[in-house]
C-alpha cells in the first residue's frame, strides 16, 4: 500500500484528502509511511465531541481494498479500447450472496476510518449465514460502520429485476442497503433505508427466529454522496459493481437516523438476492 500512502503524502485531491486534514498530517506523511510506528499515534482533529487516536495504516489498508492500482494488462486494453465489457446477468429469484456464494463475491469492512472515525465492524461467514458486527464510536465526528462488496471482474446486469432482496436478523436498528453502478470508490451510491427487529435470542439483541425478508425495490434507492441526496441522476441497473450493508448514525442531507445508537450492532444475513 506504500504506492497510495505516498500519492497522499503529495495530496491526493478530493475525499480520500478529508480525513487527513482533519488530522492535520497531510505535510507529514511523507515521514508516516505503512510500517512506521508513528501512523498509530495519528489524531484526528475533529471540530467538536470525543477525540481518539485515528488508525491511519487501517485507512490506508482500507482505501487500498477497495481501490487497488491498476494492472498494467488493464491499462493496456483500456488505452487499446479492448476492456471487457461482459456482464453477470442476474433474473429474479436469484443469489448475489449466501454462504453457499455462487459468484464468489467477498465483503471487506468500510467503516468510518475512512473520514477519520475509530469505528469497527467485520463479516464473517458462520455457517449457512454471514455476521455483519462491529462496534460504532463517535469520536472525531464518526458514527458509522458498513461492509461492502469487494472489486468485481464483471458488474450485475439487474434490468431483469425489480429490485433487492434480503433475508436478515436484526438488532432493531435500521440499516442501509447501497448499491453502486460506478467502478469508482467514491463514485455516487444508490441508497434505501430499512429497519430491522430485535430480540433477547442473540448477542446483541439478535432475535432467536426473528427473520426477516426486506424487499427494496431498485425505485426506492437514492442517489446520494456521503448522505446527501444528489437530483437528477438516474440508476443504470445493467452495471451493479458493489452491494454495500451500512448502519449510520445519518439519514440524509444532515437528518439523524431515528433508530441510531452507538455501541455494540450485529446484522445476520442469509441472503442478499434479486426478486
Amino acid at each position: 500500500v506504500t504506492w497510495l500512502a505516498t500519492l497522499l503524502a503529495l495530496g491526493i485531491p478530493g475525499s480520500l484528502g478529508l480525513p487527513l486534514r482533519r488530522a492535520g498530517c497531510v505535510g507529514r506523511l511523507s515521514r508516516i509511511l505503512p510500517g512506521q510506528r508513528r501512523g498509530g499515534d495519528l489524531r484526528a482533529k475533529a471540530e467538536g465531541g470525543e477525540r481518539k487516536p485515528w488508525d491511519f495504516p487501517r485507512f490506508v489498508k482500507t482505501v487500498a481494498t477497495f481501490s487497488p492500482p491498476p494492472s498494467p494488462l488493464k491499462l493496456v486494453k483500456k488505452i487499446l479500447g479492448q476492456e471487457n465489457d461482459r456482464k453477470i446477468s442476474l433474473g429474479k429469484g436469484e443469489a448475489i450472496w449466501t454462504a453457499s456464494n455462487p459468484l464468489g463475491i467477498s465483503w471487506a469492512p468500510l467503516d468510518d476510518v475512512v473520514m477519520g472515525g475509530v469505528s469497527r465492524s467485520t463479516f464473517q461467514v458462520d455457517g449457512v449465514v454471514g455476521r455483519f458486527s462491529g462496534f460504532i464510536d463517535e469520536a472525531n465526528n464518526g458514527g458509522f460502520t458498513g461492509v461492502r462488496t469487494l472489486p468485481l471482474d464483471a458488474p450485475l446486469d439487474l434490468t431483469s429485476c425489480t429490485g433487492i432482496q434480503l433475508r436478515v436478523k436484526g438488532d432493531g436498528k435500521r440499516y442501509k442497503c447501497v448499491i453502486r453502478d460506478s467502478p469508482d470508490f467514491n463514485g455516487i451510491t444508490w441508497t434505501s433505508e430499512f429497519d430491522t427487529r430485535s430480540g433477547a435470542g442473540g448477542p446483541f439483541g439478535v432475535g432467536g427466529d426473528q427473520w426477516q425478508t426486506v424487499r427494496l425495490p431498485l425505485s426506492s434507492f437514492v442517489a446520494t454522496r456521503f448522505a446527501k441526496i444528489l437530483e437528477g441522476e438516474t440508476l443504470d441497473s445493467s452495471q451493479i459493481w458493489a452491494v454495500q450493508l451500512v448502519l449510520s448514525k445519518y439519514a440524509y442531507d444532515g437528518a439523524l437516523n431515528p433508530n441510531f445508537k452507538p455501541g455494540d450492532m450485529e446484522l445476520v444475513v442469509q441472503a442478499v438476492e434479486t426478486y
